[in-house]
């Protein structure tokens, strides 16, 4: 089985950096140093912007911990952007995401999607607080707390600057998005990830995409929201070296870490 995970990652598709995200990624406060987490140790919740996913992480996980989570996220998306590269409607998103359920089962990680539509009690959301209501039918009280954070964090992030027009330009296209939202813990040596997942379509689109008003009439939002759960044995042993080595440049890339304020 770990020779089959090895062969996998091999055979991994990944796009090339693009030239905004290759420029954040030479200016990473990150280390680089193969071999060596790029998360830094902490007691304290952190998060990350991974390309277009937004995960909190408690405070009980280790910098391999968070590692692990983010090469793995980024290669699921990296990989879906190539097998599906038509964003332009919800069954594509729903194709995206089926094909980010495949890599992550293929690298340890326990989960599929199921998609239902959204109906809010009220009108006029905003789209930010959808996805924090959905997040908290899965996550703790503390880890909707800190997902919060996260957001509140990347809405704080200059509307003008590249790390968020990356980030747009992986959530959003002309007709439809996409968005993840996740929270790492991990109990008894077991990692898992409560995570709300979203695809949509729209009659307009606006300009960005976590924090427009949700309307009916304007757009149409489908969810899921669920608990992965994460063989952490069988990726150390079979992907993880290789995926590290494989994917290094990418995550000095497109990954962020988030200022939280705690």
């Amino acid at each position: 089985m770990t020779q089959d995970a090895d062969r996998y990652v091999k055979s991994l598709l990944l796009p090339d950096i693009d030239a905004d995200a290759k420029m954040l990624g030479s200016q990473s406060r990150r280390a680089t140093i193969l071999g060596a987490p790029l998360t830094a140790e902490t007691d304290k919740p952190t998060a990350a912007l991974i390309k277009g996913q937004v995960t909190a992480f408690s405070g009980n996980l280790s910098g391999q911990d968070k590692q692990d989570i983010e090469y793995t996220t980024l290669a699921a998306q990296l990989n879906s952007d190539i097998v599906v590269p038509d964003n332009q409607s919800f069954e594509n998103m729903q194709a995206w995401f089926k094909n980010y359920s495949s890599v992550m089962s293929n690298l340890g990680w326990v989960m599929s999607f199921s998609w239902e539509k959204y109906k809010a009690a009220t009108q006029g959301l905003s789209m930010d607080a959808v996805i924090m209501q959905v997040l908290a039918a899965v996550a703790s009280q503390n880890g909707v707390a800190i997902a919060q954070a996260a957001m509140d964090a990347v809405s704080k992030l200059p509307r003008d600057g590249n790390r968020i027009r990356l980030f747009n330009n992986s959530t959003m296209s002309d007709k439809a998005g996409k968005f993840l939202l996740g929270v790492a813990s991990k109990e008894n040596e077991s990692l898992s990830l409560a995570f709300g997942a979203f695809a949509f379509d729209y009659e307009t689109r606006d300009t960005t995409v976590l924090w427009f008003n949700w309307k009916s009439s304007d757009v149409s939002i489908y969810k899921d929201q669920k608990v992965a759960t994460f063989n952490q044995d069988y990726y150390a042993k079979g992907a993880r070296a290789t995926l590290e080595k494989k994917m290094r440049d990418h995550v000095s890339a497109y990954v962020e870490d988030l200022d939280l304020g705690f």
